[in-house]
């Protein structure tokens, strides 16, 4: 992820993104590439505010922060608040249970409607119904943005285009999911101890 985004050099190769090193393709192109780490960190304000960091209030529309609650399943629940929108989150989202702070964290990530999307275990703290809603509201994104999705949770992989299987920074097996099952008696293993046929 580091790489990626440019905050580290890869050891060998090179990242580019638009033919251009990260760190100069988000400059040129802000709010293009978001990430989304596995802790999200969120202010001690409202949710608005923690949806809108970095942009001034107009750069915004309420249609686009409406769209990105409804695609990580928190609209009904900040409209059933009091004060929607200008409800306070606590400190780090205290007030938030796991999975609403970490689904706020996707939905701050994807109300720019970035082209790369770069999820780092984002789907960690899910409950299970919670991460298949995820994921299925990240299916309907394809097409539109590149979800990078880093995760050990394999249900939230299972209909990605292309997998790559990492062990020890070594790249094992790259193709569709069922591909890699076959070629990674592991990962087939780790499969099926998730229930996944």
């Amino acid at each position: 992820v580091d790489c990626l985004l440019g905050i580290l050099e890869p050891s060998s190769g090179k990242v580019l993104i638009s033919r251009m090193k990260p760190q100069n393709t988000i400059a040129q192109f802000p709010g293009k590439i978001a990430y989304v780490p596995q802790e999200v960190a969120l202010l001690n304000d409202t949710i608005l505010k923690n949806l809108t960091i970095g942009y001034s209030e107009n750069e915004i529309s309420i249609a686009e922060i409406e769209s990105a609650l409804e695609k990580t399943q928190l609209l009904e629940f900040v409209n059933s608040l009091p004060n929607g929108l200008q409800t306070k989150v606590g400190d780090n989202g205290s007030r938030l249970s796991g999975g609403q702070k970490q689904r706020l964290g996707i939905a701050r990530a994807i109300v720019t409607n970035p082209e790369i999307l770069i999820l780092d275990e984002a789907t960690s703290s899910l409950d299970g119904q919670t991460e298949k809603s995820m994921v299925d509201a990240l299916e309907m994104l394809k097409g539109k943005m590149t979800v990078i999705a880093i995760a050990h949770r394999l249900s939230s992989l299972r209909n990605a285009d292309r997998v790559i299987y990492l062990d020890a920074g070594v790249i094992r097996a790259e193709g569709s999911f069922d591909e890699v099952r076959k070629a990674i008696p592991d990962f087939d293993e780790q499969a099926k101890l998730m229930g996944i046929n």
